[in-house]
This record gives C-alpha cells, structure tokens and sequence, in this order.
C-alpha cells in the first residue's frame, strides 16, 4: 500500500517519510533537518538536510513555506503572492530559458497561506545583497536573463488570460493610490531621518499626483518578475565551473507589464547612484540588445524602451514605500527598504522621471 500523507503547509511538520513521498523516493529517506535561510518578506526558506538509507537521494533540498508572520501572511494572501508562486511553478517554469530553481513538489490550497514549494538547492551558489550591492558584470548577468524572460512572453496572448497573473487594471490602479494616500504618511514618520531630503520629497509629490504617472506608463506587453532585486538572485562564483552562473528565484510577483519594468527597478535598486551613473547606460543598452524576437530582431527601439525605462523607474520607489507598510517589520527590511527609496529617488530625479507626474 502506498504512503499518502497529510499535506504539509508547516516547517514543524516535515518528516523524513514526507520528503520520501513528494521525491518520489517513498520509505527511503531515514533523516531530515531544518535550516532556515534566506531574507524573504512573505515567504520564509529552509534548507533541509537530508539523510538516505541507500545514499543515493539528494543531500539537501530547499523548501519554501508562507511567512510565519501574520501580517505578512494575510499580506500574502490579499495580493496573491502564495497563488502566483504556485501557478508558475507548475505551469511556466519548466518551460523557459531562464534559470530558475527545479521545482519537485507543489502545493498550495487557493485563498489562504497554505503553500509549499520544495526545490533543488543552489548551494553553494550565494544570495545577492540587495544592501551591498553588486558589480557590473553581476548586473549584466541578471539583466540577460530578464531579457530572456521578457523576450519569451513578448505579447503572448495567454498572459490576458491568466487569472492568477497580476496586472495593471483600473481597480488596481486605484486600490494602490488608496494605499499610497494611506501609507505614505507612515513611511515617512518611520524612516523621516534616514531617508535623503529627495526621498522624502518625492514620496510626498508621490503621493499627490500618482494617477498621472499611472496614466502615463506604457501598456503591458510581457511577463515581468515584479521584484527583480539582487535578494531575489543566486550568485555561482564566477571562478568555479557551476552552471548556471545566476538562478533567479522568489516568483511570487509576476506580473503582466513592461520589461523596462524589471530592468529600471533593478538598476536602481542595485547601486549606489555614483556607481549607477557609470554603468546605467551600458547595462540598459546590453539589456536592450538581448530583447529579441524569435527571428532575432529587436522588439522594440532602443529610444522607446529608454523612455519606458525612465517611467519605471518611480516602480521601485513605489514599491519600497507600501511593501515597508505591509509585511511585517525586521531591522534589515528597515535597512532595505530605506536603501531602496533613496537609491530610486536618485534615479528618478536624475533621469527627469519627475515630470511624469505631471498631468499629460
């Protein structure tokens, strides 16, 4: 009779017989030991340690669970992060060119926090650090796989039908001006002295007039990461054989959107803005070559995406302000998110993305 057990949605409940079961090595696994890893705001990561009593099972595998914390959780639950993690596992994920984790077992009951993803590990690959930073050869990396990503999707049909995919819509539109309009007074009471005299004014013109820069940004045209950001990137080290050099993880945002999206959050999330200044340009043109069509030819110009990219950069300001709000509080997320703002209040006023606000 073969082993069924009860679905897991808890770190406390793995058992050795359930890694057995969902490795499709039932019986076989005789030891199991968690280590939580990683940054994750909504979700949270461990590496299990895993014992065989035929050796030939894999030493460790990575299971991700929902947030224990209950404001991150219900925040998981209202915006659909735990659905859309789940759904691309299970229907995108095997199928793209980008490198993305293998994905063994996925379960998640629709509408609530129960959800479980158990993948490869990508030791010894490293975590980017979304506070530190990282080289031009590492952003060039990941912006490669982002144009293989929105390359891929490039006004696929399937993506308006898709449900469980995020996307601009008037409701949604107006729900994240709400949020802002109710947010963004306590951003700035949390982080008044450590935000830069830029941030804190934009994120109060921000305020004021974001339905102008949402009436502004180009239509939706592929498949989008949604939190592109060097915590979300496995690193191999570049003098070692390991293949692929980047694995991008932690898909619960996807969105339908633009792929200056990703590109401009990443870049101005990514650097200090003196070291943005140097490579900007030159990443955005190496991201831009790689945006092709199947025949291999350009699928937009590059002075289109440039203005795109500039539109976009106010996306990772924005997002810095209401995530902050709305999972639950940890030193480094106070680090984080105060980094972020005032990196991409820089790039925003630094490229003139300010007009944007402006009624058209």
């Amino acid at each position: 009779m073969s082993f069924e057990p009860e679905p897991v949605f808890d770190p406390q409940a793995v058992t050795p017989a359930w890694i057995g079961y969902v490795l499709g090595r039932e019986g076989q696994c005789v030891d199991c030991e968690l280590e939580a890893i990683g940054t994750g705001q909504v979700g949270a990561n461990y590496r299990a340690h895993l014992s065989w009593s035929d050796d030939e099972g894999p030493e460790s595998v990575v299971i991700k669970f929902a947030a224990s914390d209950s404001q991150s959780r219900s925040t998981g639950i209202q915006m659909g992060t735990y659905e859309r993690e789940a759904e691309f596992y299970r229907m995108f994920a095997p199928k793209l060119e980008v490198a993305v984790p293998y994905a063994h077992f996925v379960d998640f009951v629709p509408g609530t926090a129960d959800v479980v993803i158990v993948m490869e590990d990508l030791a010894p690959r490293s975590q980017g650090d979304q506070i530190g930073g990282c080289s031009f050869d590492e952003a060039a990396l990941a912006l490669s796989q982002a144009a293989k990503l929105h390359s891929a999707f490039w006004r696929k049909k399937e993506l308006s039908e898709l449900a469980w995919v995020s996307r601009r819509t008037p409701e949604q539109v107006e729900q994240t001006i709400a949020l802002m309009d109710l947010l963004q007074p306590a951003f700035v009471d949390r982080y008044r002295s450590d935000l830069t005299a830029e941030a804190l004014d934009l994120s109060n013109r921000f305020a004021s007039d974001a339905s102008h820069w949402f009436d502004g940004l180009p239509r939706p045209v592929s498949l989008v990461h949604g939190d592109f950001r060097l915590d979300n990137l496995m690193f191999a080290d570049p003098d070692t054989s390991i293949l692929p050099k980047l694995v991008v993880v932690d898909w619960q945002t996807i969105t339908h959107s633009h792929g200056a999206h990703d590109v401009a959050y990443f870049v101005g999330s990514a650097f200090e803005p003196k070291l943005r200044r140097v490579h900007e340009e030159q990443l955005v043109s190496n991201y831009h070559e790689e945006l092709v069509g199947a025949d291999g030819t350009p699928l937009l110009s590059f002075d289109e995406f440039w203005d795109a990219y500039r539109r976009f950069t106010w996306s990772g300001f924005v997002m810095a302000v209401l995530a902050s709000m709305i999972v639950g509080q940890t030193d480094r997320g106070d680090e984080m998110f105060v980094t972020m703002a005032n990196r991409h209040a820089s790039q925003v006023v630094e490229l003139e993305a300010v007009e944007f606000l402006n009624a058209s």
